[in-house]
């Protein structure tokens, strides 16, 4: 419909500046009753045969373009309307308008930090509000919500006249004002108002809340309680280029020394903002993790010097907008007390508001990461010539924290590596350091809770622990991440000889088979490991006795692609049609997993994970 729209691009532009966007178009429309908007409070409303808006410019005087026309008189308006049924019934009014937020495309909401605060954590929010700062709380502190959009985050709060909120859309606000009108939302109309907090001048703040901040101690009972946006400019990890979601603020030039990569991160502004310029006050938010755990904040965490006093983690993707399965933190920091954090710790909850218990944090700075230790089993590259007959495949390292689990894997050839995480060559001499460093690493299922929890260089308790070495070494064998295929190369990598498996011709290589003889007595876990894995080989290789084309050489990725075959989208299908294979093959992944538990506590142990 926008196309018939009678507005240039400017004009368009003139009003988005103003706060206006397609969305007031779509609301105006859908609340409507024979083509006339019924509904008071909104920006632009529909008349039978045009668009009224309500914009007014800077001095609240002169309104922009009063009438909008079709420019097809209608026509393409009438088409689409008679489809659907409007409008909707009068219970869902209040709910669509304070919605808005939902008919704004998805890059401008994460670039305006359009992100709604599920009631369920509202009320949790306040509950550790209360347990910290006492029953009395909302009549002794001061609150201002600074990112408050409709205001959903002040449901609950009983004092009106110790409460502020300010957005950064106009829109929002009108919103707020008409539900204040309505008694639908206890707060001032005085204390709700337009404020771009990472551009603005504290000095354009109305009169009560800049008394507030100007006095030092009056600041020490201020609490900024908000859910500001998360969305990063130049997020590499996920090859995402957002323009101008931080680069063009202010804020992240009067502290880019102080940010350093974290300017990137819009909530990291806020947080660095008020840090600097309203030193003394409590801050209580809800975020990601990353100004805790994510190695581009390690210059922020050097200057966000703030003691924490309590939080708890819930599943991000129980907020709208957010997808990812990732923790989101309420926290309640106190910028009084000058403190660099080495761990905090937050009980959990999950999506139902179960309790689940506590988890530490870690500061991604406490301690180098598994990545440097990895390195430090590299083969000199000036003497790599004298190995290259012991090269037998490459390790992509990933990065150091579990959302980066599956960039974890072996394969023959560099080229077999798209990704930009660091690779490092398996030679026969640091074949323990490898399997150690990938057994570490996807022993545990990666989940929404440990998504951020970093891998740290390990103490020297592993050196002496053959059993650990053996069965991190099997796990390492019988992995799925373990891509490697006889078709790249000499595959080195068959734990079997010829003869337990029944092979109708000889491996081009035993290297593996000859050093599990030498490693001695295997673990029961990993025994059993290695039984489901020969069962398997043994299937394959009755399977393929007169089969010409397949390869004797084959790798356990290779022997399941063989059975499973592949969609249409290239992928592993999930089972063979061989339902023989499928015994096996669940049983060597149930093999597996008893003994991936089995290594877990010893990544703890050796420090590769912190406690």
């Amino acid at each position: 419909m926008l196309p018939s729209i009678a507005l240039s691009s400017k004009d368009w532009q003139e009003l988005k500046k103003n706060g206006v966007g397609d969305c007031d178009f779509y609301l105006a429309d859908l609340l409507s009753r024979d083509n006339m908007t019924i509904v008071d409070k909104l920006k632009i409303v529909l008349l039978p045969t045009y668009y009224e808006s309500k914009v007014k410019t800077a001095d609240r005087i002169k309104m922009y373009y009063e009438k909008i026309y079709f420019r097809d008189k209608g026509e393409a308006h009438a088409k689409f309307w008679a489809r659907y049924e409007r409008p909707p019934k009068q219970e869902y009014h209040k709910h669509i308008i304070e919605r808005r937020d939902l008919l704004v495309p998805k890059d401008l909401r994460e670039r305006r930090g359009a992100f709604f605060t599920p009631a369920i954590w509202v009320k949790k929010s306040q509950e550790y509000l209360e347990k910290i700062f006492g029953e009395n709380w909302q009549d002794e502190y001061y609150i201002w919500d600074c990112c408050a959009g409709t205001c959903n985050l002040q449901a609950g709060l009983m004092n009106p006249h110790r409460v502020w909120a300010s957005t950064l859309e106009q829109p929002d606000v009108d919103i707020v004002h008409e539900n204040i009108k309505q008694h639908e939302i206890y707060l001032l109309e005085s204390h709700v108002f337009q404020f771009d907090f990472l551009n603005d001048s504290f000095d354009e703040l109305p009169k009560s809340l800049r008394s507030i901040i100007n006095d030092k101690e009056k600041r020490k009972k201020l609490i900024i309680y908000m859910n500001p946006p998360y969305a990063e400019h130049g997020n590499t990890a996920v090859r995402e280029h957002k323009t101008g979601v931080a680069t063009a603020h202010q804020v992240r030039q009067w502290y880019k020394d102080k940010l350093g990569a974290a300017s990137r991160e819009l909530y990291a502004l806020f947080l660095m903002r008020i840090h600097e310029e309203l030193n003394g006050c409590k801050i209580a938010f809800f975020s990601s993790l990353k100004h805790i755990q994510a190695g581009n904040f390690k210059q922020f965490r050097q200057n966000f010097t703030v003691k924490f006093l309590n939080g708890f983690l819930i599943p991000a993707n129980t907020f709208d907008n957010v997808t990812g399965k990732f923790p989101i933190a309420f926290q309640i920091w106190n910028t009084e007390i000058q403190k660099k954090f080495r761990i905090i710790t937050a009980d959990i909850y999950n999506r139902d508001n179960a309790y689940l218990g506590k988890k530490k944090i870690i500061n991604a700075d406490h301690g180098e990461k598994i990545t440097k230790w990895i390195k430090s089993h590299q083969i000199d590259a000036r003497r790599s010539s004298d190995f290259d007959n012991d090269k037998i495949g490459i390790l992509n390292g990933g990065r150091t924290d579990f959302q980066n689990q599956n960039l974890v894997f072996i394969v023959h050839y560099q080229h077999s590596i798209s990704d930009a995480a660091g690779y490092y060559w398996i030679y026969k001499q640091n074949l323990i350091p490898t399997a150690i460093y990938y057994a570490a690493r996807h022993c545990f299922a990666a989940d929404w809770l440990n998504n951020r929890d970093q891998f740290f260089f390990p103490n020297d308790g592993y050196q002496t622990d053959k059993e650990f070495q053996n069965d991190c070494l099997i796990f390492t064998l019988f992995h799925h991440q373990n891509r490697i295929r006889s078709n790249e190369g000499i595959n080195h990598w068959i734990p079997f000889t010829e003869k337990e498996v029944d092979a109708k011709d000889n491996f081009q290589s035993t290297f593996m088979s000859d050093f599990l003889q030498k490693r001695k007595k295997l673990s029961k876990e990993a025994k059993a490991v290695y039984e489901a894995g020969k069962a398997l080989w043994q299937h394959y290789h009755k399977t393929i006795e007169n089969d010409d084309d397949a390869s004797v050489d084959a790798s356990l990725y290779e022997i399941r692609e063989y059975f499973k075959g592949r969609n249409e989208k290239g992928r592993l299908k999930t089972k063979a049609s061989d339902e023989r294979f499928n015994e096996l093959d669940l049983a060597l992944r149930s093999a597996l997993k008893a003994l991936a538990k089995k290594i877990q506590p010893k990544v703890y142990k050796y420090g590769f994970l912190k406690q």
